[in-house]
């Protein structure tokens, strides 16, 4: 509490003597943050989807807005940068079964099963695959915890729970406690089998410990998946990825001879050893793959003094495309996730273009592809960034805006990674706001997000936006209304923006606050610095 208190003075005396005064916000306005929400999240857009014409328009209207407002091109002469990438689709059968040790049981793909192949291989074949129940799929020697212990699971198909051990028993000796890791997330744990060389992983799903309903998890059956295009993808180990729902998990447990909630229970223990389910999974797939090439778009402003140090603004610009009707919608407009986000870093990059004093440090403003396909887009900016990633100071990233009025509160999903987090208080409190902490760490929306990659590169970042205490409404009635964001609107065709339902003033006050933060970072001396506890640290 000392060093917050007094790294909290360093950052209130930086905060008041810079300038002299609060910068002018006068340029971040409500009806242009409405327009571009209103464009980016229009039918016309058809969702926002990689290599679809809703690709090439929605990236158009950002890189004409970035030149509207002054920006210099990221990419030598270019505000686009090609990420070149695969869509593979896996056609499945109606059911897969599996053969037991006594008869056969039978999931029903959608309803029960959703599974992929991540090849670019046409044909798979996977004959009598054991199968493994492998706990939560994770090698963390730092917390002194592998599932993988003396067990070869080459040529194996492994069944996982989603998230880390620490969520089930809400103890924080274990992992972070309810608090998601980054092993937590389902990407680590494919990549982890991958790393092992098993033939294939299939997660548990839950809605609680995923942090998402299987209606989000389910959705990949039968339908395209992106990836960055690598030679990797041509004769991988792992050539099945999935999900099973919990109660087909349940089900398939008993017929397989065990109680799924007493392995569950068993998992949690550091003496876990895997158990072989006496179960062999066969299934012939078929993959059709395209390649192509989708856009990330930036634009950037010089530094006057130290042009080679930067920090970033990220604001993805995919969304879901078309897909399965919803009460007679299948367009996947994605208001809230994320053209609202969009619109956010355009207005603070205006603000940025328009103010007296010109930055000291450059200002990047980046808007990746496939955030939704595995933040493929961030990733290979940052595997292939134009600027010395290593002379990043920060991220500021932004995504999933609710549209309910103003916030009290800055709510820091992943806070304590940072002292970033302390120049966040400052500022926030110079603008009458406090910083609260996610009501929902368990769903890993750290890991989730385009700063991922540049936290694995070493770039200390901030997520963070107005969220858990409305001001007419306050917490209770806020916390129901994320509940209910969760459930009924997230990557729903309803995530659409309504000017005669909506309220935006609390995302312009975000847009105020976070140029703020960057011009506090871009115009000091200020380095932030690591925390020892993050798993990020160096």
């Amino acid at each position: 509490m000392r060093r917050l208190f007094l790294l909290l003075i360093v950052f209130s005396a930086l905060v008041a003597c810079h300038s002299g005064s609060k910068p002018n916000t006068s340029a971040i306005k409500y009806s242009e943050i409405e327009r571009d929400i209103m464009a980016l999240s229009a039918d016309s857009m058809m969702g926002r989807a990689p290599f679809t014409i809703g690709e090439a328009r929605a990236t158009a209207y950002i890189k004409n807005r970035m030149q509207e407002i002054g920006l210099n091109p990221a990419f030598g002469n270019s505000f686009f940068q090609d990420v070149p990438m695969v869509s593979i689709t896996t056609h499945l059968p109606k059911s897969v079964g599996v053969n037991l040790k006594k008869g056969r049981f039978s999931f029903k793909v959608d309803d029960d099963i959703c599974l992929w192949s991540p090849t670019t291989r046409e044909k798979v074949e996977i004959a009598n695959a054991p199968m493994l129940f492998l706990g939560f799929g994770i090698n963390a020697p730092e917390y002194s915890w592998n599932d993988f212990r003396d067990t070869d699971v080459k040529g194996k198909i492994l069944v996982v729970l989603v998230n880390d051990p620490g969520y089930y028993l809400l103890d924080s000796s274990l992992f972070t406690g309810y608090a998601m890791t980054y092993y937590g997330r389902w990407r680590y744990k494919f990549e982890e089998a991958e790393r092992q060389g098993a033939l294939g992983c299939i997660i548990v799903h839950e809605d609680a410990p995923a942090g998402y309903p299987w209606a989000v998890a389910g959705s990949k059956s039968n339908s395209p998946i992106l990836y960055i295009d690598s030679k990797a993808l041509d004769n991988p180990a792992c050539l099945l990825n999935g999900w099973i729902t919990h109660d087909a998990a349940k089900l398939f447990f008993k017929a397989c001879g065990y109680d799924y909630d007493e392995l569950k229970k068993q998992a949690t223990t550091r003496d876990f050893k895997p158990i072989d389910l006496n179960a062999k999974l066969s299934i012939s797939l078929n993959n059709s793959v395209e390649r192509s090439v989708s856009k990330n778009v930036a634009g950037f402003i010089k530094g006057t003094e130290k042009p080679e140090e930067f920090i970033v603004y990220t604001a993805h610009w995919d969304h879901l495309g078309v897909g399965r009707p919803v009460i007679g919608d299948s367009i996947y407009n994605g208001a809230s996730d994320n053209a609202a986000a969009v619109a956010w870093m355009l207005a603070i990059a205006k603000a940025f273009k328009q103010a007296d004093a010109k930055p000291k440090r450059s200002v990047v403003f980046l808007s990746p592809t496939a955030e939704e396909s595995g933040l493929f887009g961030s990733e290979y900016f940052v595997q292939h960034c134009p600027f010395d990633i290593s002379k990043a100071i920060a991220c500021l990233n932004y995504d999933v805006v609710l549209f309910i009025g103003k916030f009290k509160d800055v709510t820091v999903t992943g806070y304590g990674h940072s002292n970033l987090d302390s120049l966040l208080q400052v500022v926030a409190q110079v603008n009458g706001r406090y910083i609260a902490l996610d009501p929902n760490p368990d769903n890993g929306m750290f890991y989730r997000s385009d700063q991922l990659p540049f936290l694995k590169a070493g770039v200390p970042a901030i997520f963070a936006k107005g969220y858990t205490h409305q001001v007419e409404l306050g917490k209770a009635k806020t916390l129901e209304l994320i509940k209910n964001y969760w459930q009924n609107v997230y990557h729903k065709p309803c995530d659409e923006y309504n000017p005669q339902r909506d309220r935006l003033d609390g995302l312009v006050d975000d847009a105020a606050l976070f140029y703020e933060v960057g011009d506090q970072l871009t115009s000091s001396n200020i380095y932030p610095k690591w925390h020892k506890t993050s798993e990020f640290y160096r």
